[in-house]
Parts: structure tokens; sequence; C-alpha cells
């Protein structure tokens, strides 16, 4: 929740003293359950500038005041006629002002929210958020409206309401644009279980993996977003060097206009909100395309409209690959695309056209590389759980695992046990890990690579009856695959499934080697117990990204941009980077309105090339005596500049 007129800590004394006050029974939720603070601007945007700087302070000394000295203080309140000439008035304030806020936010939480509300003398909408394309008039828009479908569209008029809200949003301060996006957070959190059944019902995940790989890291960027998107973004003032002395400079991150979203099939809520949120909060519209596989139908527009977004700020449109490519050709400001090499090259070929920034986030062929010094049991389990979450159906899966040759036996065996163990069910209660494939043309690609390896001298070590008599088409079980060559497809062929190829190693240049020998390069990960080896290694391997002693796990901590190298992609995404690549980062420097003519404007004259030299000597050789010179030609330089700019050349 963020608010226009109240920080986060007092927010959290308005919370507190609402707790004290209605802390729920049977019968009534306490004040804090029903996430009433959403309405807080509105109740109290009207009060005089002077009153709302109380309130905030008063606010914030008793978020840490202990509860039961608040409690005390009402008590003091309904004795306030024991002190007439002292505690009357103020006591009569805050039982009016205070306890009348948090009463009034209480009971319009209903259904009946908006007329309650507006039927008040006092409340008003909040004035910097009249007419903001970040607020949803949720009365004249149903859940599913803007559910734009190929072919009953007119693209031209998507890119033309766009672009009138990407122009009102820029307008918007950093913090107004992060108002509706921790509502997000909120609606995530307080829907996951109707927003896990979406995910299952369209991807066929383990409820489990839908938990951890979308609810989680949507709301863990978002919570990021608010705490670090408003220092990122804010407009910084720079170092300008002392040859410019008596200038400031400036840098700017302002919009790119209307970003082109078009996300994957296997992540497809985390790949949805994630990036239209990082669009937003740098002052974009957004127009996003789903994956025909996994649409989530009106789920999107639904957190959205909920949270204060409108339909015009992001424009959600369903269809296949030609729509995907129409729309570039209506030429967004930059294009956000997550999935596959082969799509990803078209893409950057037709954006190449017309010059239109790409952001490509790709495939990937991920080593684990374990050394002899390794915990066997903890990167067994590792190995286990990155080669086979979400049905090994992620870019960042290990989809190559290198065991030094002193262990490879023993972590073999170890391993063979460890996926054994996985269970394998679309479950109701998060009692399974892996559910099943997504789509049918995925099952077929993996199914197809495991028979020409086994075909051509590969073994699997686990689930062998799955290569002769599989149980269903999209139910693939984890298997370690054994055996694979350079002659065989899956060497270097993104699997995208439960698979996961074993191989032994001697050496570290030898594995190093190896794992480099890849058209991709998005992650790995390195085990061992020597910090210096792992150190090393890691600056050795070629990839956006790596993880030491844990597997999957940059793309973990928001704070770290990811993208990847090679066939993996283009640009990265995430963290502090990932954030101003949705912007125009615009560089600014400031001078006086003077009539100082410049050292380096014309007229050029030899006495001022000479002095430019001298002064450009000693400015870079330093020293004391450096910069003493530099200020003895500095000023000379000035002093001909302006003669020759009064006078002209000679």
């Amino acid at each position: 929740m963020a608010s226009k007129y109240l920080d986060k800590t007092s927010l959290r004394g308005l919370e507190k003293v609402g707790n004290v006050l209605i802390p729920g029974n049977q019968h009534y939720p306490k004040f804090s359950h029903l996430r009433t603070l959403r309405n807080i601007d509105r109740i109290i945007g009207e009060l005089p500038s002077a009153d709302l700087t109380d309130l905030a302070l008063f606010l914030k000394v008793l978020a840490w005041t202990p509860s039961l000295f608040i409690k005390a203080l009402f008590w003091l309140i309904t004795k306030k006629d024991l002190f007439p000439d002292f505690l009357a008035g103020p006591l009569r304030l805050m039982d009016i002002g205070l306890k009348g806020i948090i009463y009034t936010l209480y009971y319009s939480n209903t259904s009946q929210t908006e007329n309650i509300l507006k039927s008040m003398e006092y409340c008003a909408e909040t004035p910097s958020y009249e007419g903001s394309p970040m607020q949803t008039n949720t009365a004249a828009m149903t859940p599913d409206e803007g559910n734009l479908e190929s072919g009953s569209i007119d693209l031209d008029k998507i890119f033309e309401k766009a672009k009138n809200a990407g122009s009102q949003i820029g307008k918007l301060t950093i913090r107004e644009r992060l108002a509706p996006l921790i509502e997000l957070k909120e609606l995530v959190l307080e829907r996951q279980e109707e927003l896990i059944d979406i995910i299952q019902k369209e991807t066929n995940k383990s409820r489990s993996d839908a938990l951890f790989s979308e609810i989680f890291p949507i709301v863990d960027t978002l919570h990021w977003m608010e705490v670090e998107a408003e220092n990122i973004l804010k407009d910084k003032k720079v170092k300008t060097p002392i040859v410019l002395m008596g200038k400031t400079s400036y840098i700017y991150h302002q919009g790119l206009g209307v970003v082109l979203v078009i996300s994957p099939w296997n992540y497809p809520l985390f790949q949805a909100l994630v990036p239209i949120a990082h669009a937003l909060i740098c002052g974009n519209a957004v127009i996003y395309k789903p994956s025909e596989f996994t649409p989530l139908k009106g789920a999107v527009e639904s957190l959205l409209n909920d949270a204060g977004v409108s339909s015009d700020l992001v424009q959600v449109i369903y269809g296949g690959g030609k729509l995907g490519s129409d729309l570039i050709e209506k030429r967004p400001d930059k294009i956000f695309f997550t999935g596959s090499v082969g799509t990803g090259k078209k893409i950057m070929q037709q954006a190449g056209k017309h010059l239109i920034p790409v952001e490509l986030e790709l495939g990937g062929k991920d080593p684990m590389i374990v050394f002899e010094d390794a915990n066997i049991q903890r990167s067994v389990k590792g190995a286990a759980w990155g080669a086979m979450t979400n049905a090994g159906q992620s870019c960042t899966s290990v989809e190559r695992l290198y065991v030094h040759e002193d262990i490879y036996e023993n972590f073999k065996s170890e391993l063979i046990v460890e996926v054994g163990k996985i269970k394998q069910l679309i479950d109701t209660n998060g009692n399974s890990d892996i559910g099943h494939m997504t789509n049918s043309q995925q099952a077929k690609k993996v199914r197809a690579l495991v028979l020409d390896a086994v075909a051509k001298g590969a073994k699997a070590l686990t689930n062998e009856y799955w290569i002769e008599s599989p149980k269903s088409e999209l139910e693939i079980p984890a298997i370690v695959l054994e055996g694979v060559t350079s002659e065989m497809e899956i060497w270097d062929c993104e699997i995208f499934g439960p698979i996961l190829p074993i191989f032994k190693f001697s050496s570290e240049i030898d594995v190093i080697n190896r794992a480099n020998d890849s058209s991709f390069g998005l992650s790995a990960s390195v085990w061992t117990a020597d910090k210096t080896r792992a150190t090393r290694v890691t600056k050795s391997l070629e990839t956006g990204n790596v993880s030491v002693n844990n597997v999957m796990l940059t793309e973990g901590n928001p704070y770290l941009p990811f993208g990847g190298v090679k066939n993996s992609g283009i640009g990265r995404y995430k963290g502090a980077h990932g954030l101003l690549s949705f912007c125009n980062i615009k560089s600014v420097l400031f001078d006086g309105n003077s009539s100082k003519v410049e050292a380096n404007w014309y007229p050029y004259t030899t006495e001022k090339y000479h002095l430019f030299d001298n002064l450009m000597q000693a400015l870079f050789k330093g020293g004391i005596m450096g910069l003493i010179k530099f200020a003895f030609y500095g000023l000379k330089l000035e002093m001909l500049s302006g003669k020759l700019g009064k006078k002209g050349r000679a």
C-alpha cells in the first residue's frame, strides 16, 4: 500500500491504531485484515496541508508506541472531561479525528465502498490521481473488458490508445506509478490460491511449482520495486569535471513510450506481471501478448483492473505468432520477448528494419559442475531439483551435469535414488514435486530427443519404462541420461523437459572447455568447497548468470540483473540494470544564462590552440603543480576567449 500523503511508517502507525480500536472477533475481522488502507488518500485528501503534516507526524510516533500504551491513551479519551483545562482539546480532536478515520475506513470497506465514500462530505478523489492513466473506472469496466482477440482488433486504435496513455503516465511521479503496483502485490497474495488454480489448469504444473516459481517471485519483485524503484529512477545529479566548472549535470530516467511484451507459456503469470510492472514503473504504456498456449485469459486484466491500472495503459491482446509480427510492424518503442531462439531471431530481424530496441530472454543449455570436494548429498538434491523443477520447462534448468571422476559413481548412485523419489502429479494440495508437460508440441520434441539419444547408445538410468511404454503424451517422468555424445541431437539442443544428461570430467580446464562448448550461455552452477576455485571457474564460464553451491538462484535475487550471452539472448532484465532498460536515460547539463563565451567556441586562433594544449597537459599530468598550472592557463584561456568573443579574430 502506498499513499501520496503518508509514508510507510505513518501507515504502519495508522494500521496499529486500527487494530487497537478494532481487534476483531468471531463475527468481524480485525482492522488490518480488510486491507482498508487502500482508501486512505480519499479519506484525508481534502485536509489542510498543515493538518496532513501533523497527522503524518503523530502516526509516526504511534508506529513506535506499544499497543498497550495506545489502548491506554484511548481509555484516557473517555475521561477527557477530567482535564478541562489541559488535555480536553487535544483528546477530543484525537477522539473525533483519528477514530473517525479508522471507523470510516473500516465500515466503508464493503461492496458499496465507492458509494459510501462518495456520499461523505469531506471525501473526494485524490487530486493527483484524477484522470490519471493509472486509475481505472471500476464501476464502468468489467474484468473481461480489453480481452482483445486477433482478427477482431484495430491495431492502429490499440497503439493510439497506448501512446495517449503513455504520455499521461510519464507525467506522474514515481510514487504515483508505484501505488497500483503495491496494490497488485497485495492482490496476488490475496488471490494466490485462485491464481494457482488457473495456472495449473493451463500449464499442468504441480501446485508447489506454481507457488514457488510464479506467485513468490512476482510478489518478491514487486516488493523490491516498492523498496528500490524510487531511488533507482529518480533524477540524479552527477559529477561535472573541473574543466566544466560552473556547470551542473543530471541524469533523468523517462519512459520510452509503448512497450510490447510477448511472453512464453512456461511461466505465464510471472512473465506477464513482472515485465509489465517494469514497464509501468518507468513510465511506459504496455501492449501485452501472452502465449496462445497459456493465455490465462482474463486473469491479468482482472488483477491490473482491481489494482487501479487502466485498460488503455495495459492492453492485453490474444493471438498467435502472426499477431506478434503485426504488432511489431506498428513500431512499438521497445520489444520485450521471452521465448525460443528461433522466434527471437525472427523478432530481432523484423525489429531491425525499424531500429526498434529489443530485449530477448531466450533459451539455455545450462551446465552444473560438481567438483570432488563438493558436498555430495546437497549437490545431488540440487541437481534433481535444478533439472526437474517445472518438469524441466525452464530456460535455466540444468541440462548438462558434469561430475568429477573421483566422485562420479557415488554421485550417480545417490542421484538415481533421489530422482526416483520425485512425485509426479497435478495435485490439489501441494503434495507433489512436478506436474506434466504443458503442451503436446514440446512433449513430442522431448520424446524425440530422448529416443534419438537412446537409439545412438545413451542409457536411461531412471524411469526406463517410459522409453517403451509412456503412460501418456504429457506425462514425461524424471529421467537421468548417461552416455550422451556429440552425435546425438540432445547434445546441444535445448531439451526443455525433465531429462538430465550426466557426464564425467577429469580436470578444471577440461570441464570449463566443455561447459563453454555450447551455442547457449544463460546460466550455470559451480559446486565446490574451494571459494578461490569457484571464483576462478565462475569468471571463466561464458554465461550471464552463475550460482555457486546452489542452482537457478541468481534469478531468485531481484537485485541481480538476469540475461544471457550467445544464443541465450540480448540485454539484461530485473535489478537496477533491468529496470533502467525500460527507460530513456537522458543526460542533461545546465549552464548559467550569462554572456560568457566558451573556450572551445569559435574563433580558433594559434594562441588559443597553445593555451588549450598547455591547460590539457597540466590537467591530466596531475599533482599540485599541475593543478596550479591548470588554473593559470584556464584563467588566461577564459580571458582570451572573452576578448575574441567580443572582437573576433585579429
